[in-house]
C-alpha cells in the first residue's frame, strides 16, 4: 500500500525541490503535485500504473527508507553511519529525479500493451539522472541535507529502477558508435533530453532511428518499419538477463548494430531528401549537445535559453496553499 506524504513534511518539501530541478521549464510535467510513500518498489518504471492505464497526471513515489533518511534530524555518529546515510540520500535523489524526468513525456503510457514504451521512458529518465546526479544534488534540497565533505567516499551513483536503464544506455551508446565515435556524457544528456519529450509511442522509436547514419535517406514508411524492428528487439532484450550489458557484445548492442546495418543497406546509393536533410543525425546531435537550455535546472531568461516557460500550474497552487498559516497544503 502507498500513503500520501504530507506536503508540509520535510520529505515533501525536499521531494518538490528535486522534482523542480529534474523537470526543466521547457516542458509541462505530468506530476500532479503529490508524493506517495511505499515500503517497497513494486514498479520498476514510474510511468507504469498498477491500475492498467496512466492518467495524464501522476504521483511521484518515495520509498519509506528514503523518507526516513531525508527526515533524519541527527547526524550519524560514525563514519560508517554517515556513509550509509549518504548512499541512501543519493539513491533517494536519483529515485525522485528520474521519476520527475520521466513525467516530462507529453503522453501517458499504456500498460501492458505499451509496457515497452514505459520501459524506454524509464530508461531514458534513469540514464539522464545517472549523468546529471551531481548537478541535481547541488541545485536541490539534497545539498542542505549532507555535504560530500562529510563522507570518505561521496560517490554519485544511481543504477536506475530496472533493467531498462542498462538497455537504454546500450542503445544510445551503440548509435553514437555507429557515427565512429565513443559516447560522452554530453551525448547521453543530449539524446535523453531530446527523446524524453517525444511522445512515447512509435514516434520515439522513429526518433532513435533518426539518429542512425544515413537515416535522413529513409522514407516515412521505412522509418516506421525500422522503428518497430528496434522496439521488438528492445523488448526481447529486456526479457532476458544480459550479464554483458555495458559492452559492445551485449544483446541489445548487437541488435542495435543489426538495425543500423539494415538502415545502411536500405539507403545505399541514395541521397538525403530535402525535407529530411535538415534532420541529419550529426547536426541534430551537435545542436542538442550545445543547447544549455535543455539541461535540467535551466530557467527561462538565462543566456541563450530557448526554453518555453513552464505554465502556471500545480507548483504555483501548492506554494499558494502552503502559504496559509496552519495549513498542511490540502484542500
Amino acid at each position: 500500500m502507498a500513503e500520501l506524504l504530507p506536503y508540509s513534511s520535510a520529505a515533501g518539501t525536499w521531494a518538490e525541490s528535486v522534482a523542480v530541478i529534474a523537470g526543466p521549464s521547457r516542458a509541462q510535467t505530468r506530476w500532479n503535485g503529490e508524493v506517495m510513500v511505499r515500503d517497497t518498489d513494486r514498479t520498476p518504471s514510474a510511468t507504469t500504473s498498477e491500475f492498467g492505464l496512466n492518467g495524464m497526471q501522476y504521483s511521484l513515489f518515495m520509498l519509506q527508507q528514503h523518507v526516513d533518511a531525508v527526515q533524519q534530524t541527527e547526524s550519524p555518529a560514525t563514519v560508517e553511519g554517515k556513509q550509509r546515510r549518504w548512499d541512501t540520500l543519493v539513491e533517494a535523489t536519483g529515485y525522485v529525479a528520474s521519476q520527475s524526468t520521466g513525467l516530462l513525456s507529453p503522453l501517458a503510457d499504456m500498460h501492458p500493451v505499451g509496457q515497452v514504451e514505459a520501459d524506454l521512458n524509464g530508461g531514458l529518465a534513469d540514464v539522464l539522472t545517472q549523468e546529471q546526479l551531481p548537478q541535481l544534488w547541488k541545485n536541490s534540497g539534497s545539498a542542505q541535507l549532507m555535504s560530500p565533505d562529510e563522507v570518505p567516499s561521496p560517490h554519485f551513483t544511481y543504477a536506475g529502477r530496472g533493467p531498462a536503464a542498462a538497455a537504454t544506455r546500450d542503445v544510445l551508446t551503440e548509435i553514437v558508435r555507429q557515427q565512429g565515435q565513443e559516447p560522452t556524457s554530453r551525448d547521453f544528456v543530449a539524446a535523453c533530453n531530446e527523446l524524453i519529450v517525444v511522445p512515447p509511442d512509435h514516434q520515439r522509436w522513429q526518433a532513435l532511428i533518426d539518429r542512425m547514419p544515413d537515416a535522413d535517406k529513409l522514407s516515412t514508411e521505412e522509418r516506421r518499419k525500422f522503428g518497430w524492428d528496434l522496439r521488438t528487439r528492445f523488448k526481447a532484450a529486456l526479457a532476458t538477463e544480459d550479464p554483458q550489458s555495458g559492452t559492445p557484445e551485449s544483446r541489445i548492442s548487437v541488435m542495435t548494430r543489426d538495425v543500423a546495418a539494415a538502415v545502411r543497406t536500405a539507403t545505399d546509393g541514395r541521397t538525403a531528401s530535402p525535407d529530411r536533410r535538415s534532420a541529419s543525425v550529426g547536426g541534430r546531435l551537435a545542436g542538442f549537445a550545445n543547447d544549455g537550455a535543455l539541461t535540467p535546472g535551466r530557467t527561462p531568461g538565462s543566456d541563450g535559453a530557448s526554453a518555453r516557460p513552464r505554465k502556471a500550474g500545480f507548483l504555483g497552487v501548492l506554494r499558494s496553499l502552503r502559504s496559509g498559516p496552519g495549513s498542511d497544503g490540502r484542500r
